[in-house]
């Protein structure tokens, strides 16, 4: 398999299989990066930042339920029909949000968004992550991530054009964003429909009741630093999640950054990531992925110092967002290390375990957001982040999981590159 030296001969070499997820997960990105503006947008419907985080908790507190659910049923079933059922189902958000008058118009919107995380996020990772052996993952998935994250750098200029063009940062500015983001989520649904093959995990059959699904997560739960990992991910909401909706509008309020000034930030930060991903991977095979992780949170803190006390300056703005891309960067060893806990038949389980802990306080955790933001001070949601993550988060890391480029290998779908 050629690598970085020779891209050209290194994406002709990919499976079918992998091509199309590297597509589907280029396009999730685009839609993802193209809306910054998304807590602009609700503010502007009238909610306050509290209801901002209730608004939040909903969509999070779904996820929460629904992934335990469908992350079984991906690995005894059928990964691609459990992601086209999130898919189908994610496409009803930005139609929600293209017809709000109000931000109570959007509850609906926060549950379909929900679900359909709680469906796809299991199986999607699981098809992605068993397409790579483990002893290169971290290689392979630092090239990909050129591939898949390098249209991310047009999403934001693209966004941002196009809310300028339609009224700057208002309800109609920002309204036909998502009617792109439904037209490009229709299209990665028909991709993965018509051309990614069935991925059906070879497992023995068992009755789908809630006796066998215990069985199977208790196998998950047992694996050495699973439950630690799961803890970790759990303080997560409290930390990195409790921030999340409030970049932005730090960034606009306080900062008085416009939309194009958002727009470039957004482009740098995926810049720096494109470029530093294959360095990165190669870091994270060689070093080994805890050192990759708590480096890179090292990167985030120091960034989010600079973003609070010196984003006046759009210089030094630009500086923080750099940084954090950086530290993005090493987010090929988050996936390397999580994945790599658990056989390849258990990463669907893994993923939603995942994805439940860091949902399951997601709920209070928006909720004091919102709170700390509208009755503490707008620095508050962040300097909770880094507290919470640098003191409690990254020591369980450091103590209790195992570094997963030293576990025994596990067999591997024979598919995997």
């Amino acid at each position: 398999m050629n690598t970085v030296n020779n891209l050209p001969s290194f994406f002709r070499e990919l499976p079918k299989d992998l091509k199309i997820i590297m597509a589907r997960s280029s396009i999730a990105n685009f839609v993802f990066n193209l809306n910054p503006y998304n807590s602009i947008y609700i503010i502007a419907l009238g909610a306050s930042g509290t209801e901002l985080g209730l608004l939040t908790s909903v969509s999070l507190g779904l996820a929460a339920i629904s992934t335990i659910l469908t992350g079984w049923i991906s690995d005894r079933v059928n990964r691609k029909l459990m992601f086209l059922i999130g898919a189908f189902i994610g496409l009803l958000v930005p139609l929600t949000y293209i017809l709000a008058k109000s931000y109570l118009w959007l509850i609906p919107a926060f549950f379909f968004a929900g679900i359909s995380d709680g469906i796809i996020q299991p199986a999607w990772t699981a098809m992605y992550a068993n397409s790579v052996k483990n002893k290169q993952r971290g290689a392979i998935y630092g090239i990909t991530n050129l591939f898949i994250l390098t249209p991310v750098l047009f999403a934001g200029l693209i966004g941002g054009r196009l809310v300028s063009i339609s009224g700057g940062l208002t309800i109609q500015g920002i309204r036909p964003v998502y009617l792109l983001q439904f037209a490009l989520l229709v299209m990665a649904l028909l991709i993965v429909r018509i051309r990614l093959s069935d991925r059906i995990p070879a497992q023995p059959k068992k009755p789908l009741n809630v006796k066998t699904m215990l069985q199977d997560y208790g196998k998950v739960v047992g694996r050495k630093g699973v439950r630690s990992w799961v803890g970790m991910k759990s303080l997560g909401s409290l930390s990195i999640g409790l921030a999340g909706p409030f970049w932005m509008l730090y960034a606009a309020q306080v900062h008085g950054a416009s939309a194009m000034i958002i727009a470039y930030m957004v482009t740098l930060r995926s810049l720096t990531q494109i470029v530093l991903s294959p360095f990165s991977g190669q870091l994270t095979d060689s070093i080994g992925r805890k050192k990759m992780i708590i480096g890179g949170r090292v990167l985030m803190y120091t960034s989010a110092a600079i973003f609070l006390l010196l984003g006046e300056n759009m210089w030094l703005l630009m500086l923080a967002w750099v940084l954090m891309g950086i530290s993005d960067a090493t987010g090929i060893a988050w996936q390397a290390q999580e994945v790599e806990l658990v056989n390849s038949h258990q990463r669907a389980r893994m993923t939603a375990l995942s994805v439940a802990a860091f949902n399951l306080l997601a709920v209070p955790a928006s909720i004091l957001g919102g709170w700390l933001w509208d009755s503490v001070g707008k620095y508050a949601p962040f300097l909770v982040m880094v507290i919470i993550d640098g003191l409690i988060r990254m020591p369980i890391i450091y103590r209790y999981v195992p570094e997963s480029k030293l576990l025994a290998p596990e067999i591997e779908e024979e598919s995997a590159i």
